[in-house]
């Protein structure tokens, strides 16, 4: 698929049905969303530029479908039993793409955590959407900006859900900066410890000299076979209680291949870890009510799923991750 056959898909919707505006538009407390349309720091599977716009639009038709509900008589959660209402548009804003640049790397970090970084300034919670994984190191830039400006000195713990480590040094042409390596990037902001790192759903082969330097630092790796054996809301307390030692917020990094490509084949990397979308909704509706700082959310690629199934799994994941701030408490 080329940029000319999807070019008829220019989103008329907003993340999440949010209001468009600029950094200074921003509700302190509310969710402010950048789209990362790169894959320009893949190096296989392209397509993940088109995820912003994908999700988009599948997550406005599904918020405005829970509205719909909701002003009927409440969204009854069949899993709890609880009744919820859709919290108020207005603490939601769509602050745009960051201007990419696909043959100046530096550049597109700059544009990326420039807008996180505005977000957080402006007491908001950055949701920052992709493109491939790369885009979760400027995205987190952003973030580290921000809190060594408004809190010096203080750091703060950081989740990656993810079929892989992204902990490697270089790749390749690719140098530093490529979705193998933006673990690694985030490792070295300055505040951010290493002891506080989480990985999450990690399968298959990976690198023993990069998991013997993550465990030999304190950081936590879970594999996906042990979110299989603990179930998700264990995995979660134990991740959330790793990553805040010390710590006080959290940075959540969600790439949607920790999925089994079986469920989901729309993405940048194909993962074979039998985990399916209840493993994964329920890990991230647990995860949703930590002190969250700052959220990626990456590697959707609508041109490898033509039937979009990938896009309605992945804005409902979203949606999840984010579900304490899209959704009042619920009442019995």
């Amino acid at each position: 698929m080329t940029d000319a056959q999807v070019s008829f898909r220019t989103p008329i919707r907003a993340f999440f049905d949010a209001r468009r505006g600029a950094p200074c538009d921003l509700a302190s407390g509310g969710l402010a969303f950048v789209g990362m349309p790169s894959d320009a720091t893949h190096s296989s599977r392209i397509g993940t530029r088109f995820g912003p716009r994908a999700l988009r639009e599948r997550t406005g038709a599904l918020m405005e479908r829970l509205s719909r509900d909701a002003a009927r008589g409440g969204l009854y959660d069949a899993r709890s039993g609880l009744t919820h209402a859709v919290t108020d548009p207005s603490t939601r804003i769509d602050l745009g793409d960051a201007a990419i640049d696909e043959l100046d790397v530096e550049a597109t970090i700059e544009a990326i955590a420039g807008m996180t970084r505005a977000a957080a300034m402006g007491g908001a919670l950055p949701v920052a959407v992709g493109g491939d994984h790369f885009n979760g190191y400027p995205a987190c830039l952003g973030v580290s900006r921000a809190l060594a400006e408004t809190a010096p000195g203080t750091r703060f713990g950081y989740i990656q859900i993810d079929g892989h480590l992204d902990y490697g040094d270089r790749l390749g042409a690719w140098g530093r900066y490529n979705h193998a390596t933006n673990a690694r990037r985030v490792a070295e902001l300055p505040n951010v410890a290493r002891a506080n790192m989480v990985w999450i759903g990690i399968a298959g082969w990976v690198d023993g000299v990069d998991v013997a330097e993550i465990e030999a630092a304190g950081g936590m790796i879970v594999s996906a076979e042990a979110w299989h054996r603990l179930g998700s809301q264990e995995v979660a307390r134990r991740a959330i209680a790793h990553a805040l030692r010390g710590c006080d917020r959290l940075y959540l990094t969600i790439d949607i291949d920790a999925l089994d490509a079986g469920f989901l084949p729309g993405t940048g990397s194909i993962v074979h870890s039998e985990i399916t979308p209840g493993h994964y909704l329920e890990l991230l509706g647990a995860l949703s009510a930590a002190p969250l700082c700052g959220v990626d959310f990456v590697e959707v690629s609508p041109p490898l799923d033509p039937s979009g199934r990938s896009e309605d799994i992945a804005a409902r994941l979203l949606f999840e991750a984010l579900r304490a701030r899209l959704l009042s408490p619920g009442r019995p």
